[in-house]
């Protein structure tokens, strides 16, 4: 899952400098990974709980299969990231 052009522009410098793919958190979590391990240790219907939320894979990862998710960011800029990834998922699947 990627953020928008329109968001990448706004990023302040020190972001945009780790920008990969789409992503531009320095220690991207792969979503595949993610998904798997969200079904690999979270009981049907469970919530998943992120205390260190980067850019949201794991957010992104939770919503897809159908889980609850708490995410904590304190990083305002990778907490706006991470929360227009999460209220995207619905509309990318």
């Amino acid at each position: 899952m990627q953020i928008s052009q329109n968001q990448y522009n706004k990023l302040p410098e020190h972001l945009k400098q780790n920008f990969r793919g789409g992503n531009i958190h320095p220690t991207l979590k792969a979503i595949k990974l993610m998904s798997y391990l969200c079904k690999l240790i979270t009981p049907v219907n469970g919530v998943i709980l992120d205390p260190f939320m980067g850019s949201g894979s794991t957010g992104v990862s939770a919503v897809k299969e159908g889980f609850g998710f708490i995410g904590i960011e304190l990083d305002p800029e990778y907490f706006e990231i991470a929360k227009a990834r999460i209220e995207n998922v619905n509309i990318l699947l």
